[in-house]
């Protein structure tokens, strides 16, 4: 149910509900959601609280209005996606290289009273020869769901498998905006870059299956990363 005296606003609190509803088989794939008036009565709130977290979720792509329908259920099924948060170890091992990650930035802070850990790691593929620097990840991560996580040495630890198997917290759904930009001389000087160019940047929330988040990331990808996007495509 809704918690009226949390400072979480009402909408953003129905929109974790529902998108909890979704992702767990709740509703599934063209399911027609519960009307407003429906949605009215089950949570006592207005009908404009209703149409704010509906246009949230239709933002994430996990829902489609129709005019004079409703709002239904409107998730695909991804085969192959923009790597972001596979095993870096696996992609390694697809290309005969092995992986390699150096910490540029491990630092705590405070906001808002709750304590995060500041995590900046360039990633690459290394052979016997050449390594390739393949992305600049940039993760911030709450210290009160993994406590002295700063403790680890992330040149060798994976943080998603240290997620799983110390804290038993899987992340379960990401809702990333991906976007143009222009490197900057730092961003070359990490990347091994002969010039300024356009890049690809990916940032946005990990979330557990519970509706956690567990992270805020933004990831830099180089031009040497290949992109491939496989998906189903219902008419």
């Amino acid at each position: 149910m809704l918690n009226k005296n949390d400072v979480i606003p009402l909408y953003v609190q129905l929109k974790r509900i529902l998108r909890s509803q979704i992702l767990n088989g709740v509703f599934k794939e063209m399911d027609l959601l519960p009307s407003e008036t429906q949605l009215m009565k089950e949570y006592q709130i207005t009908r404009t609280t209703i149409r704010k977290a509906i246009a949230e979720l239709n933002k994430e792509g996990l829902v489609q209005q129709v005019h004079g329908k409703g709002t239904y259920v409107r998730l695909r099924e991804t085969k192959d996606t923009v790597w972001n948060f596979q095993s870096f170890s696996d992609l390694a091992r697809r290309h005969n290289q092995k992986p390699i990650t150096k910490v540029l930035e491990k630092e705590t802070y405070s906001k808002d009273g709750d304590h995060f850990l500041k995590l900046v790691r360039l990633r690459g593929l290394k052979s016997e020869e050449t390594t390739t620097w393949m992305t600049i990840d940039t993760s911030h991560l709450p210290l009160k769901i993994f406590p002295n996580l700063e403790a680890n040495n992330f040149s060798s630890t994976s943080l998603y498998e240290l997620m799983r198997e110390t804290y038993n917290i899987h992340p379960h759904y990401t809702n990333l905006n991906i976007e143009p930009m222009m490197s900057t001389p730092l961003i070359c000087d990490r990347l091994e870059l002969q010039e300024e160019q356009p890049l690809l940047r990916s940032s946005g929330i990990v979330l557990t299956e519970s509706n956690v988040e567990i992270e805020r990331i933004e990831i830099i990808y180089s031009p040497n990363f290949k992109f491939k996007l496989s998906q189903y495509i219902h008419s």
